[in-house]
């Protein structure tokens, strides 16, 4: 299996590399060859981004090494994932994609159906998501009567290259319409993200599940009732599984029951590089 993380420095200067963000990535990989050493880990970076991982020499976590694909007239300001898009418009393959801030604790492959696409989790979009009536959705070339439903694309198992494909593509396609209009805000990127790939699955009766079978409420931001379509409830999943998504930003400032330097030593742990250079990315 072919798994791929991606990393465009979108501000195209060093101050973007933090230390939290970084050793999340590294964590990433790290893990996810400690539990499935058959698979070729691809990383996807800038040129920016792969000089700065070179220096920190830890490219060799990596199987290849390769070239964000596909350049488009995107606002990467707005739509700072884009480029993950842009290499699942490239696929040849059946692909595992992973977010940066994705930790999987132990092996899950062998779980996943090999003919189903999953996800991290279900949501419930209603109240949050752009829908038919937004002034910046009504001028998109694809029309649709959308639903609220989405899925978190934190984690994505895409057995189908040619669907990956369609998706990707249209994807990218509703990006640069956005761009074109001056969409506002990051609404507008899981919108064309998550949205619309819930939307295509249910429309083309793709198979997909939900590795947490937790739905998040995306109004409320909070979890909510389990369904019955995924590998675990969310409490179950933690020991297998971690998207730390907007926790970020309260591990960055310890609040609630977050505590930046424990984590950094977590994460230290599971990296299990004593020589990496902390010097060359800024504290938080």
């Amino acid at each position: 299996m072919k798994v791929i993380w991606v990393l465009e420095n979108i501000e195209k200067n060093e101050n973007f590399y933090s230390q939290l963000n970084i050793l999340m990535l590294l964590a990433s990989v790290s893990l996810w060859k400690r539990n499935h050493r058959e698979d070729e880990c691809i990383f996807f970076g800038d040129d920016i981004t792969i000089d700065f991982l070179d220096r920190l020499k830890v490219l060799d976590l990596w199987d290849t090494i390769k070239p964000i694909p596909n350049p488009r007239k995107i606002n990467k300001s707005v739509f700072w994932a884009s480029s993950k898009i842009q290499v699942l418009a490239s696929v040849e393959d059946p692909v595992i994609i992973m977010d940066n801030d994705t930790h999987i604790y132990k092996p899950i492959k062998h779980l996943l159906d090999p003919d189903t696409v999953y996800v991290c989790n279900y949501e419930v979009g209603k109240g949050y998501y752009p829908m038919s009536a937004d002034k910046y959705v009504q001028q998109l070339t694809y029309k649709n009567r959308w639903k609220s439903q989405s899925v978190n694309v934190s984690f994505l198992h895409l057995p189908d290259p040619d669907f990956t494909k369609r998706y990707a593509e249209l994807s990218l396609q509703m990006m640069e319409e956005f761009t074109a209009i001056n969409a506002p805000n990051p609404q507008y990127l899981i919108f064309a993200e998550q949205l619309l790939l819930r939307h295509l699955l249910d429309k083309e009766e793709i198979p997909y599940k939900s590795i947490i079978y937790t739905y998040w409420d995306c109004k409320a931001w909070e979890w909510g009732e389990d369904h019955d379509q995924g590998l675990w409830p969310l409490v179950e999943s933690e020991q297998y599984f971690k998207h730390y998504g907007p926790l970020k930003s309260w591990i960055k400032d310890s609040k609630a029951d977050q505590n930046y330097d424990r984590e950094i030593l977590h994460l230290k742990n599971c990296i299990n590089l004593p020589n990496l250079d902390y010097s060359l990315f800024k504290k938080r």
